[in-house]
């Protein structure tokens, strides 16, 4: 009798053990998991304070001829709005999608909002919001790049960046489109400047090109995919009205 009860003791403070051990472990993971909501609240609230803050780095009105210039056009075989809506409403991931130029986050002035990568939703851009982009410099550097959509005029059809104070480079750019017949021709303007003459000379056109022709090229991919499924749209109406005859 006395072995029996000796063995019930045991059992129970095995069990009364093992609960206490899954209470602890418990505890901890719920301890562990504020804590990971705590770090990613308060990274959050660094990241939209920092852009709250975001200062553009030229105004409206400055004089902007001490600066460098860079041009270039593009030609889409598509009409001018259909062009100038998909340039307004594509969302950051699809227009910054790398290698070069990579969407990273961007912040609402209007809405006090904060979207980066992994928001189920991105808004498309409007006025006055900011953006940040990785650049990747020949494969060895990513470098935080941040500016702020400055203009978005539908009559004249212009979108305007301004590149921030904190910024390596200082200026904007400019993306004018022009209605040419059945195409649209879009010209982008830039104006910049760095501490750097040699890196403004040499070093910063070469790499910028290559940025813009990588958003370009993401933008007329939409269009073309846009006027692909209007024809397909249009063809099968067609169809339908002579089955219909």
């Amino acid at each position: 009798m006395k072995v029996f009860n000796n063995l019930i003791r045991t059992l129970l403070l095995a069990v009364l053990t093992t609960c206490s051990t899954c209470l602890i472990a418990g505890n901890e993971g719920e301890e562990n998991t504020k804590t990971t909501v705590n770090k990613t609240t308060s990274e959050r609230n660094r990241k939209i304070k920092r852009l709250r803050k975001f200062t553009p780095s030229v105004k409206k009105g400055d004089d902007l001829t001490s600066f460098s210039y860079h041009q270039k056009s593009y030609v889409v075989e598509s009409d001018i709005e259909t062009v100038w809506n998909t340039y307004i409403n594509v969302r950051p991931n699809e227009a910054w999608k790398g290698p070069l130029n990579t969407f990273k986050q961007s912040y609402s002035k209007t809405n006090h909002l904060l979207f980066d990568s992994k928001s189920t939703e991105l808004p498309p851009i409007e006025l006055g919001m900011v953006y940040e982009l990785d650049l990747r410099i020949a494969n060895l550097l990513d470098v935080v790049v941040a500016f702020q959509i400055t203009e978005i005029n539908e009559a004249e059809k212009i979108i305007e960046f301004t590149y921030g104070k904190d910024n390596k480079s200082h200026g904007r750019q400019r993306i004018i489109f022009k209605k040419e017949g059945k195409k649209t021709f879009i010209i982008h303007y830039s104006n910049f400047k760095s501490e750097s003459k040699f890196r403004d000379k040499h070093l910063y056109p070469k790499f910028h090109e290559k940025c813009m022709d990588e958003f370009h090229a993401n933008l007329h991919e939409l269009i073309a995919l846009k006027t692909k499924n209007q024809e397909n749209k249009k063809l099968m109406k067609n169809q339908s009205n002579i089955t219909n005859k």
